[in-house]
């Protein structure tokens, strides 16, 4: 999901809680957000993949993108 759609969610209360988590290939850090309704999760989609998840450098590049959507609270798992 794009960035300004994960806002709206978050604002709504749709979002429950985010993990900032190493991306199975390695290659960098990939953000997940878990939704109220416990069957979905959504993460930050790509710009130039729309349907893959947005794979971060840095952990903090992961975590300022969760934080400008609006969360305080951020678990990094590693």
């Amino acid at each position: 999901m794009e960035i300004k759609d994960l806002k709206v969610l978050f604002d709504n209360g749709a979002l429950k809680t985010v993990t900032v988590t190493k991306e199975m290939m390695g290659a960098g850090y990939v953000v997940v957000f878990d939704a109220k309704d416990k069957s979905k999760q959504y993460h930050i989609s790509g710009q130039r993949t729309k349907g893959e998840a947005r794979v971060f450098k840095t952990i903090d590049a992961a975590v300022k993108n969760a934080h400008d959507i609006g969360f305080r609270n951020i678990t990094v798992s590693l």
